[in-house]
């Protein structure tokens, strides 16, 4: 992903229509300050130029704003979430398709939907706070055919804004709405709290008015359908999420009760000492798999060493190369500590689809023993978590008894 908008310029092909209407949305006509004769590289960092020389410093900070905005939805992670906010929209669809690169997709998104545009953003940043300590899961009622109308996404809104209101004092205004997320199997309700002075995107008759999001005050949840598994991102602490879930689950669930608070996993990093075989790897379709980083501490004298295996064709394993390289003294029988891990899962090329191109699942590990298993979809994870207990990263799960929630008056 480019880190600013100078690199993510490079990236596009910028003599285009879509990269006028863009700048025209921005009252900015770069027509006279640039050469658009002239090559793409050339073009591209004299439009960078007069963008930053721009007199209006009000139009020129939001139009980097916005690009450097647009440049968080062109990497994979961004990608997918375009493609799953997007899926059911066959104008997008076909759009996407006409178009050669994730940077242009996410531009032509810019500028020909906000709302779905906005979507994404509110996606990638919601799996992106998925990794901090502070998010939380939870198991409810699974609603495959859930729906939330306007009265209960207003319900469930005032009761978490109140709470707000209350707490911190801010939250007399808000607007919520939700995300669907087809590729995920999931919905996202949020909330945005939208009385914050340095939020410029601006809700008007129901409608989200352009400028760049600022996220410090929405509150996200993620509601699995068929399976009830849910995560949420907020600000306001444990107590402000355990309100939004309650408030959901009571007003859109149509459910009164407690939800199940899901203990965050932490992992068994020194099982990896001896790999990652698998005892039958054919029978999944995967070749075998490679641990292809692990990074060890020494509490003694604070060293952290992380041993990686280079080269994207290179099928070895860490722990194989390791033994081989220090053959009577390898770091993983030291007992250091294990504080971080990566791991592949190949799989055998699909039949009938073509090429040799073969799909890999990437497994990461960081040095709280917790892993990224957020970031699958539910027919990875169902692969995944069985051989996380093959490791011996994680015991078995114990069937849980069921929650008792009773039925919300109506």
């Amino acid at each position: 992903m480019s880190t600013n908008f100078r690199g993510f310029l490079r990236n596009l092909p910028v003599n285009t229509d879509l990269m006028r209407e863009f700048l025209a949305e921005h009252l900015l006509d770069a027509k006279d300050s640039v050469d658009w004769s002239a090559d793409e590289i050339t073009l591209a960092a004299a439009l960078a130029d007069a963008i930053e020389a721009y007199a209006d410093t009000a139009v020129r900070d939001d139009l980097i704003a916005a690009l450097e905005q647009v440049a968080q939805l062109a990497d994979a992670a961004g990608t997918r979430q375009m493609l799953t906010v997007c899926s059911t929209e066959a104008a997008i669809v076909a759009a996407f398709e006409a178009l050669e690169s994730p940077e242009e997709r996410a531009l032509w998104l810019y500028v020909n939907s906000a709302a779905k545009f906005n979507e994404a953003v509110i996606a990638r940043w919601f799996d992106e706070g998925l990794t901090r300590d502070s998010s939380q899961r939870w198991t409810l009622p699974a609603c495959p055919g859930l729906t939330l109308s306007d009265a209960d996404q207003s319900a469930i809104a005032a009761r978490v804004a109140s709470f707000f209101l209350q707490r911190f004092g801010y939250g007399r205004n808000y607007q919520p709405y939700v995300v669907p997320r087809h590729l995920e199997g999931s919905l996202l309700f949020v909330i945005d709290l939208s009385d914050h002075a340095s939020n410029r995107a601006v809700w008007v008759n129901g409608s989200l008015k352009r400028g760049p999001l600022i996220l410090s005050r929405t509150l996200v949840l993620n509601y699995h359908l068929e399976t009830g598994r849910t995560e949420t991102v907020s600000p306001g602490g444990e107590e402000a999420q355990k309100v939004l879930v309650d408030a959901f689950t009571e007003h859109g669930l149509k459910k009164k009760g407690t939800a199940k608070k899901i203990v965050r996993e932490t992992y068994r990093l020194e099982s990896l000492r001896d790999g990652v075989d698998i005892f039958d790897r054919e029978a999944l379709g995967l070749r075998q798999p490679r641990l292809k980083s692990i990074a060890v501490f020494e509490m003694a004298s604070g060293l952290r060493s992380t041993f990686d295996v280079m080269g994207r064709g290179n099928r070895a394993s860490a722990d194989q190369l390791l033994k081989a390289a220090y053959p009577t003294d390898n770091p993983l029988k030291r007992k250091w500590l294990i504080v971080g891990a990566h791991i592949e899962l190949p799989f055998y090329p699909e039949e009938g689809h073509g090429g040799t191109q073969e799909k890999t699942l990437r497994l990461s590990f960081n040095r709280k023993g917790q892993a990224n298993l957020h970031k699958f979809t539910q027919e990875e994870r169902n692969l995944i978590e069985p051989l996380l207990v093959e490791w011996g990263l994680v015991t078995a799960p114990k069937a849980a008894p069921p929650v008792a929630i009773e039925e919300a008056p109506q």
